[in-house]
């Protein structure tokens, strides 16, 4: 469950995601990412048995299988939470996590815990660029395009934890879709993992990833096969979103059911309003609603 990557950072495994930590002393740690909040009192108890207390945590990003744990880790031992601005904004006030994804009052099932997460209470921004936290010295790295706010956390040991910037082949077999909110601050993120300089790389639906750059450039291409199969839907032909949505369930087998659903249609309106933005579709106007065609 809790493995050296390197020096004093580790890589702690959990049903949902795999987290890290970092070594402060002998007797506490820092969390980066916090998992669904149905193993946190795990967590915990798996740190207490060794004699570690969680003083700190840092989120990559606001989704539930990486800050569930917080609120129950924070009241527990009076953990310091730090995120970056746009994510502290859905980790303070979680119920925005299911209207920005419905753009609107969201149904029952989009308000379960695998989509809100607990209230994070009294969010820190993370220091800058390179920042102190529990006297550990750390670089943050901006990964935006799974959500808005998404940081890579690079430890004293040169490990980067990733969040979800990065899916491992076997987590994509499982949903066999990128999720994206933004196509072009995604491809940037690509770029910015390629670039990097780091000795490791943990995501978190993954763990310690063998060959970076092989990953990255299947990430890649996933994404670009997705905008490839959304614009080819729309070559002589008018389709609504919906209708591209339920193109790209069925092309790729997706499970249907109201959360897989809604992270499909996210990440479907991404690639439209990027083919949109690159001006390589256009929108029509019909008396029965909107279209898209390739131009």
């Amino acid at each position: 469950m809790l493995k050296c990557i390197s020096g004093k950072t580790y890589c702690l495994t959990t049903p949902a995601a795999t987290l890290g930590l970092c070594l402060i002393d002998e007797h506490n740690c820092l969390l980066i990412d916090s998992g669904e909040a149905a193993f946190a009192q795990q967590v915990l108890a798996f740190l207490e048995e060794r004699g570690l207390r969680i003083a700190a945590i840092i989120n990559t990003h606001a989704h539930a299988d990486h800050c569930g744990g917080n609120q129950l880790i924070a009241e527990a031992t009076g953990a310091d939470i730090y995120a970056s601005a746009a994510e502290k904004l859905f980790l303070e006030n979680p119920w925005l996590i299911p209207y920005t994804l419905y753009s609107a009052h969201p149904p029952k099932p989009l308000t379960n815990r695998f989509i809100v997460p607990p209230l994070s209470p009294d969010v820190e921004v993370v220091p800058s660029e390179n920042g102190v936290i529990e006297g550990l010295n750390f670089q943050f790295v901006d990964l935006p395009g799974h959500s808005p706010g998404q940081l890579g956390v690079l430890t004293p040991d040169r490990v980067l934890f990733a969040g979800d910037s990065l899916l491992s082949s076997q987590a994509y077999e499982t949903f066999p879709c990128p999720v994206v909110t933004n196509v072009e601050s995604q491809l940037k993120t690509l770029d910015t993992l390629a670039e990097s300089r780091y000795d490791y790389l943990c995501i978190a639906h993954g763990g310690v990833v063998d060959n970076p750059t092989g990953v990255i450039e299947q990430n890649r291409a996933w994404l670009l096969g997705l905008i490839d199969e959304v614009l080819a839907a729309v070559r002589g032909q008018d389709m609504s979103r919906e209708q591209l949505v339920n193109l790209v369930i069925g092309q790729r087998q997706l499970t249907v059911n109201t959360v897989q659903y809604y992270l499909a249609w996210s990440s479907v309106s991404a690639v439209i309003s990027y083919l949109l933005d690159t001006r390589r579709i256009k929108t029509n106007f019909h008396p029965a609603g909107i279209t898209y065609t390739a131009r």
